[in-house]
């Protein structure tokens, strides 16, 4: 493998090959197959994390919508990626190396994904179906496992661990909860083998592109959290590397810093930018795949992004559940809100220090309303209830939203 020289870029081409490559409206199936993987969050006051990433790029998305293409159309899979995601089912065979490091990891803790009760459970399923932890395994509490995470019933821990091991997939959620099956019986026929030549370092390597792919630019620097991966950063690095060299990835120096890149999002610098659409105003998740390095955000665009949902309410600056508000190439604000029984609930909005409410720069406050009219058919709400601090002409943009 030869070492090639990174590509140079300048920070604001760099903003702007983001926003194309993320926010360029498309169908839903085309916005999948470009992010890859979609991290899934249970929170929903304004719907959730999937919700909210397809509502940014899908024209008139609607909240659950990706339920349907998840667990009737099979265009997403419940896996394990970036923390809990959605993924694209031909891409099962790529999650080997995190079920074989979770197996190993639960063998520590004492679940065996192999072990005769594990596999009992497992038959179960193959005989009655989709079922949820409700209704498999023994139902009787552990007073060992009292205070855990996953609560005190061995049988949950069990179907967690043959989850993470692949032994069972999602076939639908009931609430919140996984109902349990096979996964020749979730993932559609055919793909159910996947690669079957692939080696421990193929699957790495797609693994990591699509880290890379979701985010657009991503440092290899950024925390942890974001390349949270089944291997240590030393090997992942040797596989990046590896994917350089074979053109999957694209070393990129923006203004001294590193960021790596799929050659289809550098694809972008060479586009026309649409007529409508990417200079507009979009609502982000928290969870955003933009948003995963907020280091990165922080230094392209000046934005510095705290989710405080997990702050005591006393330590919270912004608010619970905040969404960062973009304007073209730019965020302009944070807003903090809820959607209960049709009425949205601004709690809190808060614009960025450069822009005045009193007097919006031009242009924004046409894309303000536009885009709060399609996050309130988004959201299905009549009614919306506003904050202090949004300046009259934003107010007079969200209250005309839903006229």
């Amino acid at each position: 493998m030869t070492a090639r020289q990174p590509f140079t870029l300048a920070a604001g081409d760099a903003r702007r090959l983001l926003v194309r490559y993320h926010f360029q409206a498309a169908p839903l199936e085309a916005v999948i197959r470009r992010l890859g993987t979609i991290q899934f969050d249970p929170l929903a006051p304004v719907g959730t994390n999937p919700d909210l990433v397809l509502q940014a790029r899908v024209p008139g998305y609607r909240q659950g919508d990706w339920r349907h293409a998840a667990y009737e159309r099979r265009l997403l899979v419940d896996g394990w990626d970036k923390q809990a995601s959605l993924i694209q089912p031909a891409e099962w065979w790529a999650q080997a190396p995190f079920q074989r490091w979770f197996a190993r990891r639960w063998q520590k803790h004492g679940v065996d994904v192999d072990a005769p009760e594990a596999r009992a459970l497992v038959e179960q399923v193959a005989r009655h179906g989709p079922a949820t932890s409700l209704e498999l395994g023994d139902q009787r509490a552990d007073p060992a496992l009292r205070g855990s995470w996953y609560g005190p019933k061995r049988s949950r821990h069990l179907l967690k661990a043959l989850w993470d091991a692949g032994h069972l997939m999602t076939h639908h959620r009931v609430g919140g909860r996984h109902a349990y099956d096979l996964p020749e019986r979730v993932l559609p026929q055919g793909m159910g083998k996947g690669e079957a030549s692939a080696t421990q370092d193929d699957a790495l390597q797609r693994l990591v592109v699509r880290r890379v792919q979701a985010a657009g630019l991503l440092r290899p620097t950024a925390d942890a959290a974001v390349w949270s991966l089944p291997c240590q950063r030393g090997e992942r690095d040797r596989i990046a590397a590896r994917a350089v060299a074979q053109g999957e990835l694209v070393e990129l120096d923006v203004e001294g810093t590193r960021y790596w890149a799929t050659p289809a999002v550098l694809s972008r610098l060479d586009e026309a930018p649409a007529p409508t659409g990417i200079g507009g105003v979009r609502f982000l998740a928290p969870l955003d795949p933009l948003m995963w390095d907020r280091g990165g955000v922080a230094r392209l665009f000046g934005f510095d992004y705290v989710w405080e949902v997990y702050k005591p309410q006393e330590l919270r600056r912004w608010g619970y559940y905040v969404l960062p508000v973009m304007w073209g190439e730019r965020f302009v604000a944070r807003f903090d809100a809820k959607c209960r029984q049709g009425t949205l609930t601004l709690l809190a909005w808060h614009w960025e220090p450069d822009i005045h409410p009193a007097r919006l720069p031009e242009g924004l406050a046409e894309a303000l309303q536009r885009a709060a009219s399609a996050f309130v058919d988004y959201l299905g709400a009549s009614r919306v209830v506003l904050p202090r601090g949004l300046g009259r002409e934003a107010r007079r943009a969200w209250q005309r939203a839903v006229h």
